[in-house]
């Protein structure tokens, strides 16, 4: 039986943020390059994390989750829901290290396709980086899976 491996269905090159950058400086380059998450790299370009567009908007975008979100984010309280532009405000110089994911899932460009959709579904993530010796080489979204759907192959 054939299948895909990650490196026939990933995006590359794959768009990078380091830690040090202020979160608003990652919100315009997710909206820039239209992408729904960016992989953290340090100053070596190896990877250290995962920043998703659900850092800033999870999939209900009711006023009480978001405010939850960024708690999350900030690690604080912030008080009522209707002060959502100072939350903005305040999280837009939150640095991308400390809002990222450290222990987002990867997979090398060698793993098949059923292990990335499995461990899609089973970290309830949107995007896995593809990784080759620590340096992301790619990365998969649902979208890349739903292409597969549309393809004639």
């Amino acid at each position: 039986m054939l299948t895909k491996l990650a490196r026939e269905i990933m995006s590359s090159p794959v768009i990078t943020i380091t830690e040090e950058q202020p979160v608003s400086e990652a919100a315009r380059l997710m909206i820039e390059k239209n992408i729904g998450s960016l992989v953290v790299v340090d100053g070596d370009g190896r990877y250290v994390g995962l920043l998703s567009e659900s850092r800033y908007l999870p999939e209900e975008s009711l006023l009480p989750y978001l405010r939850q979100s960024v708690i999350r984010i900030l690690g604080s309280e912030l008080g009522d829901p209707e002060n959502i532009e100072e939350v903005i405000k305040t999280t837009r110089n939150t640095l991308v290290g400390d809002a990222m994911q450290k222990s987002a899932k990867t997979v090398t460009p060698d793993t098949h396709l059923a292990k990335v959709a499995k461990l899609m579904v089973e970290s309830e993530t949107h995007h896995l980086p593809v990784l080759e010796d620590g340096q992301p080489v790619g990365i998969i979204s649902r979208h890349d899976i739903l292409a597969l759907f549309a393809s004639p192959e």
